[in-house]
């Protein structure tokens, strides 16, 4: 992360995996947004996004949200934001609300519901008519499904974890102390071996 997002020092390189998941996320806006049918490359996972064009209320694909860090609502490019985020599927009925991210990974076992969380505190700040956010990881590769659900009862311990958590990212950016955390995605970092003591 440092060394890629603060120090910009290596660039993330397009790879087959990223540029499959770029166009299976193409297509499937295209699918639930413009009536397109599926290109035929992609006809197998039909029946992950079939049923998102059945979701009432206003639909949205790829939408552009962003808070502040007093959890208000701002514009994507505003000077005082915190947080970005950008839902693959979203859909807006009255109080209810539904968000879905693809996921073209191979595996389901690294699923993690919190970037759902995450959405969905984000949909209940800019739809304040809001209550009960659906949210859904579609491994469509793997031909997995995670769902979650969140309520705006939990907002005040999701947006006091999400503090916790960026407060720790401020405090590595004001002391220039990044400690390095070998992972699973470390095989696809940028990073080369002589920059980084975990690969």
């Amino acid at each position: 992360y440092h060394e890629v997002r603060i120090l910009k020092k290596f660039k993330s390189q397009d790879t087959e995996a990223t540029l499959y998941g770029t166009a299976v996320h193409k297509a499937f806006e295209d699918y639930i947004r413009d009536d397109t049918p599926l290109p035929a490359q992609f006809k197998m996972f039909e029946l992950f996004v079939a049923p998102l064009k059945k979701v009432k209320g206003d639909v949205l694909c790829e939408q552009k949200m962003a808070i502040r860090a007093d959890f208000t609502p701002c514009d994507f490019f505003d000077k005082a934001v915190w947080f970005r985020g950008v839902p693959d599927f979203l859909a807006i009925n009255k109080t209810k609300a539904r968000v879905a991210d693809y996921k073209t990974g191979k595996s389901a076992r690294f699923a993690d519901p919190d970037q759902l969380e995450l959405m969905a505190a984000m949909v209940m700040a800019h739809y304040p008519e809001v209550q009960t956010v659906s949210g859904i990881l579609l491994f469509v590769v793997a031909a997995k499904v995670v769902k979650s659900e969140y309520t705006r009862a939990d907002l005040p311990n999701i947006w006091s974890k999400w503090a916790g958590r960026a407060s720790m990212i401020e405090s590595a950016v004001e002391h220039g102390a990044w400690g390095a955390k070998p992972s699973p995605l470390c095989r696809f970092c940028p990073v080369s071996n002589e920059a980084c003591e975990h690969r």
